[in-house]
């Protein structure tokens, strides 16, 4: 019989205020999340305005295809639009197929919105057959469409599948008649027969999250690749058909069907606040050579563009935008309260001045709005501390912060913002310890308890990114996943749902006793191991801790050569190296081999622009200096490194130049850690949210003692348990969900901490004690 640990959680007297939007939602146009997921659009290029720059080889046919072959005819002339400029022509008998994203999924009743616009060349129009067809083209669903004569029309028709299933679109020609075709979307009705414009089983999971507010458009997204790349409101308002397209910096095509309007009525769909944010006047530091600054003349119309924006959401019927809002359907506000201004941004004077400018336009025309500003894309380093000086001086109401770390580095900050200095509040937006593990999200849990704990300072928080399509993904962890038929959501999507759906509002003291922090340490033992993923590389002139080492090769497939055993606390290396073949760097690894601790130093890091070194721990990597901008490895040049390791440590130098000089993090982690608030009902009756985590093989009972206590108790227990730490994986369903039940007790309540767990409690007086 394993032996349970006894703690205690003494909850004290209540300290402030909860902050009230703090849970929410972070969306931007990565992963498909959107065009592909949370837009109920079937049909993928709809518009035909696929194209290279959004990805190579792909054109205004990509994701199209036709029977006979090649029947289908690209043209531009008298387009449907002019920011919707590619149309396709097809002469009868002839059938243009769309396979969807990986297919289209149907269900047995559910009626589908089949529409698109349709142009014929002369007199005569005809009907046309549509379809949605199985593998072995079965009709999983057909109908006719009327296609009239002359110039554009819009057409449309209800498709009703059979069955349930997955398949394809058809759209068949006759004999005879000519046909332009253009914006083809096929979408499932809601209840009142319109067709709907999010995909219901994702929005319903969102809604699942209650999300106090919702972050759009992003992200990179934002601030886009390049100024042509920005993302502008304006342009994703009004018909669909009308809307200017762009690619997305993802590497794929952004259509807009998602844009403000539908951003504004997602968040009314949801109960969510939004929370919109506009690039800073500059485009994101990503793009080649740099980031690009407005001119100061596209200053003026871009600043005057931001305001319309706050006006197009709260205006009143009688200003130019907010009579654009009625015109479109809402004539309420979307009660606008926040904007964020910039994401993740280099900290430069043409940044400063820019964001200056916009925070001061809107403080002078809209003070109701909170502006939100940036502190770069770390949660350390040379923009992080110009972020918030920058931020300060000019009394920012609010900083936005990021954060992808491995689990170690949550535990270790559980109390991050225990010591953040009065004035400008934080908001967490981005965040989440690398993979999609149980112990990610139980690391989670743990510092969201400390963001709970301290609404002095952090005021939003929303995990990143939201959304991901299976088989279409750039970037992991996610929060939820997703195909054409199933919502897989992760295991830190259920932490989420455990915070935002039992909320106090009001937040105590706590201490836990019983449940030491435990101490981080160097490794003990290791080795010095070098790799090159993608590249070809020599090394020569080796030498380790004083020896010299014969010279040695590493190639593109990633394997590792281990050059020998090394104390990690104390430990140098030097060699020269010279790439023969490939476009990337090369890294050392020093310590334990994965999941043993480890440092990696990346030489040529994140496309080989950067230096960078990485902490790996758990067999979750963590970026612990850097990275920080480099010219990158050239094949045939060679590059001469040297590492020192003393005690905590860390010194790196390529050619010469020191790139890193750093002490290595030793605080403890927080792994039982817990929180609590309160609440009153409308009888007065004070109930208590408690929450805790046990990230240990060690299960525990936790004995909470309340600050008024009463006799008998009530308390609904959801525990996040069962599973080992490093289960769960992307594209994959968490390996746990949570259960509830219901303790009855008398005097101070017991709460079991199973190994590996996550619980919320609801704590009340039972009924007799509450009268």
């Amino acid at each position: 019989m394993t032996t349970r640990e006894h703690i205690t959680i003494d909850v004290g007297v209540s300290r402030a205020a909860v902050a009230p939007d703090l849970w929410g939602l972070f969306i931007e146009d990565l992963n498909d999340a959107l065009d592909g997921g949370l837009n109920a659009e079937c049909v993928r290029n709809g518009d035909f305005e696929f194209s290279a720059a959004d990805h190579d080889g792909w054109h205004p046919l990509t994701a199209w295809y036709t029977d006979p072959p090649d029947t289908a005819e690209v043209r531009t002339d008298a387009p449907l639009h002019p920011d919707n400029a590619h149309y396709v022509r097809l002469t009868g008998p002839a059938t243009l197929i769309n396979d969807g994203w990986d297919s289209i999924g149907t269900t047995a009743g559910q009626a589908l919105w089949l529409s698109f616009h349709s142009r014929t060349d002369g007199e005569r129009g005809g009907r046309v057959a549509v379809s949605i067809a199985g593998d072995e083209d079965d009709g999983l669903a057909q109908a006719e469409i009327v296609v009239p004569s002359g110039g554009w029309h819009h057409c449309q028709t209800i498709l009703t599948p059979t069955a349930d299933g997955r398949g394809k679109l058809r759209i068949d020609i006759p004999s005879g008649l000519t046909v332009d075709l253009d914006h083809v979307c096929l979408r499932p009705t809601g209840a009142d027969g319109r067709p709907l414009t999010f995909r219901p089983d994702l929005l319903h999971t969102l809604k699942e999250l209650r999300p106090s507010f919702i972050r759009f458009p992003g992200g990179c997204l934002a601030h886009g690749l390049g100024l042509d790349n920005l993302y502008h409101w304006k342009t994703t308002i009004g018909p669909r058909h009308e809307r200017v397209h762009l690619p997305n910096l993802w590497g794929y095509h952004q259509s807009r069907q998602i844009g403000y309007l539908e951003y504004f009525e997602l968040c009314q769909a949801t109960g969510a606040t939004p929370v919109p944010v506009v690039a800073a006047g500059v485009c994101c530091q990503n793009y080649p050579g740099g980031a690009q600054a407005m001119d100061d003349d596209a200053m003026e119309t871009y600043i005057a563009d931001v305001l319309d924006l706050i006006e197009f959401a709260n205006g009143s019927l009688h200003t130019p935008w907010g009579e654009q809002r009625a015109a479109l359907g809402h004539p309420e506000p979307f009660g606008l309260r926040y904007l964020g201004v910039g994401n993740e941004d280099e900290i430069t004077d043409d940044f400063r001045d820019r964001y200056a400018r916009i925070e001061d336009a809107v403080r002078e025309r809209h003070p109701e709005i909170c502006v939100i500003g940036t502190s770069g894309p770390q949660l350390f380093g040379r923009d992080y501390d110009s972020g918030w000086a920058f931020a300060r001086a000019r009394a920012t109401a609010m900083v936005d912060e990021h954060g992808y770390r491995n689990p170690r580095w949550f535990h270790q900050n559980v109390n991050r913002y225990a010591t953040y200095p009065p004035g400008s509040q934080v908001y967490v937006g981005e965040y989440a310890a690398r993979s999609n593990t149980v112990r990610s999200a139980l690391a989670e849990a743990a510092f969201m308890i400390g963001l709970e704990r301290h609404p002095d300072v952090v005021r939003l928080a929303s995990y990143a990114p939201l959304l991901a399509r299976v088989g279409h993904t750039q970037w992991t962890p996610d929060l939820i996943y997703f195909t054409a038929t199933e919502v897989l959501p992760s295991a830190s999507y259920h932490v989420q749902r455990m915070f935002s759906g039992e909320r106090g509002t009001v937040v105590h003291q706590v201490t836990v006793g019983g449940a030491d922090p435990e101490p981080v340490t160097l490794p003990t033992t290791g080795s010095a191991r070098l790799r090159s993923p993608g590249s070809g590389i020599d090394y020569t002139d080796i030498v380790l801790d004083g020896a010299p080492h014969a010279a040695v090769s590493t190639g593109p497939r990633g394997e590792s050569v281990e050059l020998g055993v090394i104390d990690p606390s104390s430990a140098s290396l030097e060699f020269t190296a010279t790439r023969q073949a490939g476009s990337e760097g090369f890294l050392i690894e020093l310590g334990a081999a994965a999941p043993g601790s480890h440092l990696e130093i990346h030489i040529g890091g994140w496309q080989n622009k950067s230096t960078v070194v990485l902490r790996s721990d758990d067999g979750i990597t963590n970026d612990d200096d850097g990275p920080i901008r480099w010219r990158g490895v050239e094949t045939s040049v060679p590059v001469d490194v040297a590492v020192r390791l003393d005690g905590a440590r860390v010194r790196v130098w390529a050619d010469g130049e020191l790139r890193h000089d750093y002490e290595q993090d030793l605080r403890p982690e927080h792994r039982v850690v817990a929180g609590a608030s309160s609440r009153t009902t409308a009888d007065g009756t004070i109930e208590y949210v408690i929450r805790a985590v046990n990230a240990h093989p060690t299960p525990r009972v936790a004995s909470v003692r309340l600050p008024r206590p009463s006799g008998s108790t009530i308390s609904e227990v959801t525990t996040l348990a069962g599973a080992a730490p490093d289960d769960g994986q992307p594209f994959t369903a968490s390996p746990v969900t949570p259960c509830v039940n219901t303790i009855i007790g008398h005097g101070e309540v017991e709460l079991d901490l199973p190994p590996w767990s996550f619980i919320t409690a609801v704590i009340r007086p039972a009924r007799d004690e509450a009268r």
